[in-house]
C-alpha cells in the first residue's frame, strides 16, 4: 500500500475519532446541562427553557442558545438570553482558566416596561456579562475578571488579583464535589474552611473601570431627574463632597472629570507587598488617620474625563 493511502487512511480513522468524540461529548454536556437545570430550579423560584446545546472538545467549552429565565410560580418571563457560554470547567479540579458568558442578555417586555419608568436607557437596550478566572497552580496567584455592558449605555469592569489562593481553590473544589450531601456539622466546617481560606488570601491589584458610552448622559439625567436634581446641581453637591475627602487633588481631579465627561473612569489599586486581608485590614486602619500615606500605601490612581 502507497504511503499517502496509509496517510489518507490514517486521516480518515483521526477525523472520524474526533467526530465521534465530539458527538459524545455533545451528548454529555446536554445531560450535565439537564442535571444542573433541574437543580437550579428546585433550589430557586425560577425555571429555564433553552434551545440547544453544543460542546467544542478542543477548547471544552459549552454553550447553550436561546435561554429564557421564567418565574416558577406565575410562569412569566423574565429575561431572554441569546447564549450563555462555559469555558474550561472541570468537575474533578480547579481549571488554569474558566470563563463564564452571558450574551444578548433582554429583559422580558413586562419587566421592560416596569424599569421603563425609571429608565429608558436600559429598558430599551441589551446586555452582556462575562466573568472570567485564571489560576496558577504552582504560584497560588489567581485573577478574577467581571464585566458588565449595556450596549450603547454602559460597560463597567472589575479585576483583582489576588495570591495565596492554593487554600481557596482546594476548599472551593471540595465544597462543589460534596455539594449538596454535606451534613450541618459538615457544612459549618466547610464554612469555617472557607472563611480561614478568604483571610489568608493576599490581595495585589484591584482595577475598577467605566466606558462611558452615547446614552450614559441620558442614564445619568434619569436617574438625577429621579432625584429631583439636575445635573449642574449634582455636580455642585460632588464638588462640596470631594473637598471634605481626604485624598489628592489628582484623585479628585479624576472624580470630578468623569462626572463632567462621562466618557471614562479607572481606578487603580496596587500593594508593593504581599499580605494576607488580615494585615492588610489593620494597615489601612493604622493609616486612616494620614490619608497621604494611605494613598501612597494603595499606590491609588483615579483617572476621568
Amino acid at each position: 500500500m502507497k504511503k499517502s493511502t496509509i496517510m489518507l487512511a490514517l486521516g480518515g480513522v483521526m477525523s472520524a475519532a474526533v467526530v465521534g468524540a465530539h458527538i459524545y461529548a455533545n451528548q454529555q454536556a446536554e445531560l450535565v446541562i439537564e442535571q444542573q437545570i433541574t437543580q437550579f430550579a428546585e433550589q430557586s423560584d425560577m425555571l429555564i427553557e433553552y434551545q440547544g446545546t453544543s460542546y467544542n472538545l478542543f477548547t471544552n467549552t459549552v454553550k447553550v442558545q436561546s435561554l429564557v429565565v421564567k418565574d416558577a410560580t406565575e410562569q412569566q418571563a423574565l429575561l431572554n438570553i441569546g447564549e450563555f457560554s462555559l469555558q474550561g470547567y472541570e468537575a474533578d479540579k480547579i481549571s488554569d482558566f474558566t470563563e463564564v458568558k452571558l450574551t444578548n442578555v433582554t429583559l422580558s417586555p413586562a419587566i421592560a416596561a416596569e424599569l421603563e419608568q425609571q429608565s429608558t436607557a436600559l429598558a430599551g437596550t441589551h446586555f452582556a456579562l462575562t466573568s472570567s478566572m485564571r489560576y496558577d497552580e504552582h504560584s497560588g496567584d489567581s485573577q478574577f475578571k467581571s464585566a458588565i455592558e449595556a450596549a450603547g449605555v454602559v460597560g463597567l469592569e472589575f479585576n483583582f488579583d489576588l495570591g495565596n489562593s492554593a487554600e481557596l481553590m482546594s476548599t472551593s473544589l471540595e465544597m462543589q464535589q460534596q455539594g449538596a450531601e454535606m451534613t450541618l456539622e459538615q457544612e459549618l466546617q466547610m464554612q469555617s474552611k472557607l472563611l480561614s481560606a478568604i483571610q489568608s488570601l493576599e490581595p495585589q491589584k484591584l482595577t475598577f473601570a467605566i466606558d462611558g458610552q452615547p446614552k450614559l448622559e441620558l442614564l445619568v439625567t434619569e436617574l438625577l431627574t429621579s432625584k429631583g436634581l439636575t445635573k449642574e446641581q449634582f455636580q455642585q453637591m460632588l464638588t462640596m463632597q470631594l473637598a471634605q475627602v481626604p485624598v489628592s487633588e489628582e484623585a479628585k481631579q479624576g472624580l470630578s472629570g468623569f462626572a463632567a465627561g462621562l466618557n471614562a473612569l479607572e481606578v487603580n489599586v496596587s500593594l508593593d507587598e504581599a499580605m494576607d486581608f488580615n494585615a492588610f485590614s489593620q494597615q489601612v486602619q493604622s493609616l486612616a488617620a494620614d490619608p497621604e500615606a494611605l494613598e501612597k500605601f494603595l499606590n491609588l490612581k483615579i483617572t476621568g474625563s
